[in-house]
């Protein structure tokens, strides 16, 4: 077997690799959202990869081929400077996986972006210094629940989230689902989640905040439907 297809077989392994364990690490996932971001991330982790390795191997097979050395102190004499196939490649290439990581990017969005019309339940979170106060009004009943220091829902209902401050800036953050979204004094924010496994999950303030940023901490329970 030749040394270039040596080569090749090792960079095609290593990508493959890189590709299985990228995908049995990742974890089931907690929303529509987190999986859809998940997705994407692990689309461009692996050709972000390869395309690493093989500049690496480029690099490095530059180096010592072309390294000075004893009775090889000079370049060819006709060196080739161009060569149209090869710039063709590596321009159409490029574009083709820049063109699937876009329209997959807004796929993603699409999924993790687009507010539904008709959501199981509104909760209104208020930020303050430094606590979560929560107001969930579930439909089509108009059940309105106040809450503090967490909100309770069901898995697979659909929540909209309507975020205001009271006072500074904040950061409504679930690390569980990946899910962040800044809570701006004088704006409302929105967004939606919809949990699909039950379980207690931490709500953090991830914007400092003032002295008593690390206690604004709170809970979301999820119980099953």
């Amino acid at each position: 077997m030749s040394r270039s297809r040596r080569l090749l077989r090792s960079i095609a392994a290593l990508v493959f690799v890189v590709s299985f364990l990228g995908g049995n690490a990742r974890a089931q996932e907690l929303t529509p959202g987190q999986g859809a971001t998940d997705s994407l991330f692990y689309l461009v982790l692996v050709p972000a990869v390869a395309i690493g390795i093989l500049v690496m191997v480029l690099v490095a097979y530059a180096v010592i081929k072309f390294r000075v050395r004893k009775g090889h102190t000079v370049g060819p004499v006709n060196a080739k400077t161009h060569d149209r196939k090869l710039e063709t490649l590596w321009t159409v290439i490029p574009a083709i996986i820049l063109l699937v990581v876009g329209i997959a990017g807004f796929q993603t969005l699409i999924v993790t972006d687009t507010i539904p019309q008709n959501p199981d339940a509104v909760t209104v979170v208020t930020a303050r210094q430094w606590a979560w106060n929560f107001t969930t009004t579930f439909l089509p009943a108009g059940t309105v629940v106040p809450s503090t220091g967490g909100f309770t829902v069901k898995v697979g209902q659909t929540v909209k989230l309507v975020f205001r401050s009271i006072d500074v800036a904040h950061a409504f953050w679930i690390p569980a689902f990946d899910l962040k979204l800044d809570v701006i004094p004088g704006h409302l924010n929105v967004y939606w989640f919809k949990a699909l496994k039950a379980g207690d999950y931490e709500i953090h303030c991830a914007e400092f905040c003032g002295l008593g940023h690390y206690s604004m901490v709170a809970t979301l329970h999820v119980t099953p439907s």
